[in-house]
């Protein structure tokens, strides 16, 4: 069994075992106040049969009470009334109806009681297909007993009606507990491909990260090397490739930094201005690279992000353009709608290689002597992504990259 049946069955049967206990015990507690409603308004009348009972002269028998049990004591209207039915029982075991019309059946515990022998006791009959609720009395003195009974037939169908009822929540609330399970399957299995996806390319980055590593730590290693081997000698040239690979290897080991930090949990989100975020990183632009123009459209916005990783995300678009830009040749930067869009007017990248350029490391055909990591364009798609938003890269018209970086929920802001 798969784990999407595993957690939706798991799910239908935890939800569907409380709703099933909710509902018994729900039954429980209606059934037994109804009932008890029933018993109370028989105790009622039957503590009247003690006063009752102590009457002067002898006879205490059914012809005190007179046709249809009109002497017998009973419970005022708003109490529940007199019982329906009640019964005589006589000393020897002789039972005669005093009210109701149908004889209630009389049990060897109801001549135990009649006889002094047994308290009084609550119990259920079947009286002509009545179903009774009755409480069997003892009169004072051995007189016999007095059965008094309430019809449960209000209480039975109220109950049925319960059950019905009942049933049918726990149907619904089981088969919502399987819709819920199934979502809540899903949605684990979703994470969890995401853990695995996540993993797959944390392990994809450190083994990318060991074969880049490689190649400048083996040309400090072997520089190092030459100068220990002549410690005296004009190694001018060496020193310059050692600052070189020291300072490829500090921007390769920055650039694995912000791809680790982009994997952990996502900053709080601030709202930025897009188009004062753009403006500052074109001034830094313009200071590393003195030699480039950069053209810039941008329109006033405002979005949801994190300064410092969007600002990264920029500033790599910038130096990529620029990195590629030819003599004269102006880098054109605009903003419209929540879209930035930088494009070069270098020699482009070959269609083999376009949909490859934002992977790690992944270096086109015609970029693989500049200097670089391979890693920008990567921590752009990166920063994109966590932004909910998107990158893409397309060949321009008249030749060069036009890279277009887009973030939802861009807000335009009208100028003052």
């Amino acid at each position: 069994m798969g784990l999407r049946r595993r957690l939706t069955l798991l799910t239908t049967l935890v939800v569907g075992g409380v709703v099933l206990l909710a509902a018994f015990a729900c039954y429980a507690v209606i059934r037994s106040e109804l009932r008890g409603q029933v018993d109370d308004q028989l105790k009622g009348q039957g503590a009247l049969l003690g006063p009752f009972g102590r009457g002067d002269g002898p006879g205490f028998g059914p012809g005190r009470f007179g046709p249809g049990g009109g002497g017998l004591p009973g419970l005022p209207p708003r109490a529940g009334g007199a019982a329906p039915f009640a019964q005589l029982v006589g000393a020897d075991g002789t039972a005669v109806a005093v009210r109701g019309s149908a004889a209630i059946p009389v049990t060897d515990e109801d001549r135990a009681i009649a006889a002094g022998d047994a308290p009084g006791r609550l119990s259920d009959r079947d009286a002509g297909g009545t179903h009774l609720r009755v409480l069997t009395e003892p009169l004072p003195r051995g007189q016999g007993a007095v059965m008094l009974a309430r019809s449960l037939g209000g209480v039975d169908d109220a109950l049925s009606r319960l059950r019905l009822v009942l049933l049918l929540l726990c149907l619904v609330a089981t088969g919502l507990a399987a819709l819920l399970g199934a979502r809540i399957a899903d949605r684990f299995a979703a994470l969890l491909e995401r853990v695995e996806a996540a993993q797959e390319a944390q392990r994809a980055l450190v083994a990318d990260a060991s074969h880049e590593l490689r190649t400048p730590v083996t040309a400090l290693r072997t520089n190092a090397e030459l100068l220990r081997e002549d410690p005296g000698g004009d190694h001018a040239a060496v020193l310059d490739d050692v600052v070189q690979q020291t300072e490829e290897l500090s921007a390769l080991v920055t650039d694995l930094i912000e791809l680790a930090r982009g994997d952990q949990p996502g900053d709080e989100l601030q709202d930025v201005r897009l188009d004062a975020l753009v403006a500052e990183a074109l001034e830094r632009a313009r200071r590393h690279a003195p030699g480039v123009e950069f053209a810039a459209d941008l329109e006033p916005a405002a979005v949801d992000g994190v300064p410092e990783r969007l600002g990264r995300a920029v500033n790599n678009l910038l130096d990529n353009a620029a990195k590629f830009s030819p003599e004269g040749e102006p880098v054109e930067v605009t903003l419209r709608d929540g879209a930035l869009t930088v494009r070069d007017h270098g020699p482009g990248v070959p269609a083999a290689d376009l949909p490859h350029i934002f992977d790690r490391f992944y270096r086109a055909g015609n970029a693989r002597e500049q200097a670089g990591s391979g890693l920008g364009l990567a921590i752009v798609r990166q920063v994109a992504e966590r932004h909910g938003g998107s990158v893409a890269a397309a060949a321009a018209d008249g030749g060069g990259l036009a890279v277009t970086l887009t973030l939802p929920g861009a807000r335009p802001i009208e100028p003052a």
